[in-house]
């Protein structure tokens, strides 16, 4: 079994805990006592002029939330809007002012996470920016992309700051049982379990579907993950299963905090190779791959995206993808929509062709680009501000 000391330690209860658990309940303490200076008008909520959600975990060392922000960006294009992505830095990275993530950014500088929406959001041309004060990486982005009309904040649960137009929390589905139930830095939970009942949804893997005492399950949205297949990471027409892998030598590699999940899926695929388990970050290196004189390497996208400077045709990615039900995907929308209904947000909307403002007619539902003559439709109250879905304006038609 491939778990790590810290989780190892977080299920279990011994005497350090009982000294760490005074320290626990001070966190939580201080954790509502900020969020009161808030809530009750004693300090003031800096606000974008754009909807933002916050998608956070109540668990440390998530490892499904990142994979429900991808999901989130998927969803909110194919429904229109233009998302980006703000994060805080990497903490080793002493990043001050804000950047953005690009493919090509030195993962060392701006971490795991940051790379892998980069490399998952530029398939949307969804920019993600990250840096030190996430209460301010918001307004740097617009400032650059003044095109994108929904923040999405992949941090933040504590971070009280930030007004939040829509607040989601991921329960990851290893963690579901939530360790030995205390708070930091007695057990895994970042702050009590009745901080999920502030959250707009919950969102939890339905394979781990039940109902929780301290929560408002009427907030539970479940998801599930689709069929896992293993694709070659430079012909992705390749498909692992029409591969004849008799005489190869294959090895599956993951990170600590992935490998029991990822060794469990191989199990279920019926694939056997050699397993292991990486503990430092830094090994991900060239040098460690050819040392292992592997003739096909499997291995999480969430793992493989550490090893794009090197990564070649012998690695093969498990693909995977979230499937939210209908009841989360209206809500979203919902909750979208009822911003989208104040015309001041409306009115600094821009076109995502010239950038330029738009005009806005109540009548038609439609925002209206003068320099490209194209009008972009509202629909259900969302502006759908895509290229392909614009009206163009014929000659004689007046703005």
């Amino acid at each position: 079994m491939h778990v790590s000391w810290s989780e190892l330690y977080w299920q279990r209860l011994t005497p350090l805990h009982a000294v760490l658990w005074p320290i626990s309940i001070l966190l939580e303490l201080s954790f509502k006592l900020k969020r009161s200076t808030y809530r009750y008008g004693l300090l003031s909520p800096i606000r974008y002029p754009v909807p933002i959600i916050i998608v956070d975990s109540i668990t440390v060392n998530s490892i499904d939330k990142s994979a429900f922000t991808v999901w989130l960006v998927n969803f909110l294009t194919s429904n229109g809007l233009r998302p980006a992505v703000i994060s805080c830095s990497y903490p080793d990275s002493y990043q001050e002012s804000p950047i953005e993530v690009t493919t090509s950014s030195d993962k060392t500088q701006v971490g795991d996470t940051a790379s892998f929406l980069a490399f998952h959001c530029s398939k949307h041309h969804c920019p993600v920016w990250i840096g030190q004060d996430i209460s301010t990486v918001g307004f740097d982005l617009l400032k650059a992309h003044p095109d994108r009309n929904v923040l999405i904040c992949n941090n933040g649960l504590h971070d009280y700051r930030l007004f939040r137009d829509l607040e989601i929390l991921v329960l990851d589905s290893d963690k579901y049982y939530f360790g030995n139930g205390f708070t930091l830095p007695a057990g895994p939970l970042r702050d009590n379990l009745t901080r999920l009942n502030l959250a707009d949804a919950i969102v939890l893997n339905e394979k781990n579907r039940q109902s929780f005492e301290q929560v408002d399950n009427s907030k539970i949205y479940y998801v599930k993950t689709s069929s896992s297949e293993f694709i070659n990471f430079f012909h992705t027409s390749d498909h692992f299963k029409k591969l004849t892998t008799s005489g190869q030598k294959l090895h599956a590699i993951a990170s600590i905090k992935h490998a029991k999940r990822f060794f469990d899926q191989l199990a279920y695929l019926n694939i056997t190779a050699s397993k292991q388990s990486i503990l430092n970050e830094s090994q991900f290196t060239k040098r460690y791959i050819d040392s292992l004189n592997a003739d096909i390497i499997l291995i999480k996208e969430e793992d493989a995206v550490k090893c794009l400077s090197f990564i070649d045709d012998r690695f093969w990615i498990l693909k995977e993808s979230i499937v939210a039900n209908t009841a989360l995907q209206v809500t979203l929308l919902n909750k979208l929509r009822e911003k989208f209904m104040d015309t001041k947000l409306l009115d600094i909307l821009v076109c995502p062709l010239c950038k330029g403002s738009l005009i806005y007619k109540k009548v038609e539902k439609e925002l209206i680009c003068k320099r490209d003559r194209m009008a972009f439709p509202i629909r259900d109250g969302i502006p759908i501000m895509l290229e392909d879905e614009a009206r163009l304006l014929p000659p004689e038609e007046e703005v």
